[in-house]
């Protein structure tokens, strides 16, 4: 007796859920095109016409959110993910100087489940919509075996460009400079598996709402990952900025020594607003404040280095543009970061 036939969809990849998909997201997609998105139906890449350029300088950065995803998966709601990447991909580009251009997102799972990955989609191209950055492609993969059913994964690439002379190094960076901190949203996208882990010990659902909080926490888990596009383009008109530096992975500590051209900084504890999250997770999880620097961003999630005597004009300027932002600190001589 033959064997029984065999298919794409009995091995557990539909590729028709695959093309549901597609049609979900297309015209969230389409509407984040400018006349730099060049036309090319069937295309095997986007194509993105760069000009008004000098000497152009490209930027790029792939990075992904992480077990936030779970967090997604628990409370049912995906569309903040699909701005986490964008958001936290922008940012990394605009630490170089440059301005964040076009995206390209991944979506992989063992199950594809059309309406969540095009709710995903959907919300990275809202966000890049806001940014006036353009989703000129992606990739959605359907892989039973390798992921284990329900999980997924979700991953971003972002291009952006500057003239050559604008980028940003953190080799311009004196001692006596100011640090200037711009406010994160909450946990962004680093840190989930501290964070999930802490409620988990301590019986907490995402559903509860802790004292002193007005929404779940599972709502506060999954704000968006904060964008500094605008805020950094209005700081740049006014000030000279030698360092810039993302708050992701590895806090404070971690990220801005990468901005300080081999200085340090000496940060002033307590001249930021820290937004409640943070102070739940160490609370539950007599977490040391050392590990709470290194892991998370502490209510920062994007910092700026400018002289001295620029740091106030500089602050208006972030704080005019929508974001609240602090000087949290100086430049010092010796490298490392400390807080005082």
């Amino acid at each position: 007796m033959p064997p029984e036939e065999s298919s794409y969809e009995t091995a557990g990849v539909s590729i028709n859920r695959g093309e549901k998909a597609v049609r979900l997201m297309r015209s969230a997609v389409s509407k984040t095109h400018g006349p730099q998105v060049l036309s090319y139906p069937g295309g095997f890449a986007g194509l993105y016409a760069l000009s008004g350029y000098r000497e152009p300088v490209l930027a790029s950065t792939i990075d992904g959110i992480g077990t936030k995803v779970m967090v997604a998966k628990e409370v049912g709601r995906y569309a903040s993910l699909g701005a986490d990447i964008v958001n936290h991909c922008a940012n990394d580009v605009l630490a170089t100087g440059a301005r964040p251009l076009f995206f390209l997102d991944y979506v992989g799972t063992g199950r594809l489940e059309p309406e969540a990955v095009a709710e995903v989609v959907r919300g990275a191209a809202e966000a890049c919509r806001k940014l006036g950055v353009s989703l000129v492609g992606g990739e959605t993969a359907e892989m039973p075996g390798l992921y284990a059913k329900g999980d997924f994964e979700v991953v971003g690439a972002c291009v952006g460009a500057c003239e050559r002379s604008e980028v940003v190094t953190g080799e311009a960076v004196r001692a006596g400079d100011a640090v200037i901190g711009l406010a994160s949203s909450g946990l962004h996208t680093n840190g989930y598996t501290l964070a999930r882990k802490v409620l988990e010990d301590a019986g907490i659902s995402y559903s509860d709402i802790p004292d002193g909080f007005d929404r779940s926490v599972g709502e506060v888990y999954l704000e968006p990952h904060r964008a500094y596009v605008r805020e950094v383009s209005a700081l740049r008109e006014v000030v000279e900025v030698r360092g810039m530096a993302h708050i992701t992975g590895g806090g404070l500590v971690e990220n801005l020594t990468r901005a300080l051209g081999g200085c340090g900084a000496r940060l002033e504890a307590g001249s930021w607003e820290e937004p409640p999250v943070f102070g739940l997770i160490r609370s539950l999880g007599n977490v040391p404040e050392g590990e709470m620097r290194r892991v998370f961003n502490l209510g920062l999630g994007f910092c700026a280095v400018v002289p001295a005597d620029a740091a106030e004009r500089g602050i208006e300027a972030i704080r005019e543009a929508g974001c609240p932002a602090w000087r949290i600190g100086e430049v010092v001589e010796e490298g490392g970061v400390e807080f005082a």
